[in-house]
């Protein structure tokens, strides 16, 4: 059974920023397969497609980009540049709405 979509967008989230406070660097690559794993979510691909809307959405907002397409799926780069980084290294958003108002708060200041 597939988890509702807010719930699969809240734990990729929390996933991401897990692998954000993690990084010792500035650069992190992933895929939607990595996420799915840390958040404790099936690696089903109708799963692996509700976390890819997720990240897409960060990708259109030029918070990420594509690093690699492979037959093994799609590959995304987040860098120390992005307001997605900054925002997740220090906080959980539960939801990408609010990842969003905060980016907007923080672009603000």
């Amino acid at each position: 059974m597939v988890l509702p979509f807010e719930i699969i967008e809240r734990k990729t989230i929390e996933a991401l920023a897990e692998l954000i406070r993690r990084q010792k660097g500035g650069c992190l690559t992933f895929t939607c397969k990595h996420l799915a794993r840390l958040a404790g979510l099936d690696t089903k691909p109708v799963t692996l497609t509700l976390i890819r809307e997720v990240i897409e959405e960060l990708r259109r907002r030029g918070w990420l980009e594509i690093y690699k397409i492979s037959s093994h799926g799609i590959k995304y780069k987040i860098t120390c540049k992005s307001p997605a980084w900054k925002i997740l290294k220090n906080t959980v958003p539960t939801s990408l709405n609010e990842l969003l108002m905060l980016a907007e708060a923080l672009a603000t200041i």
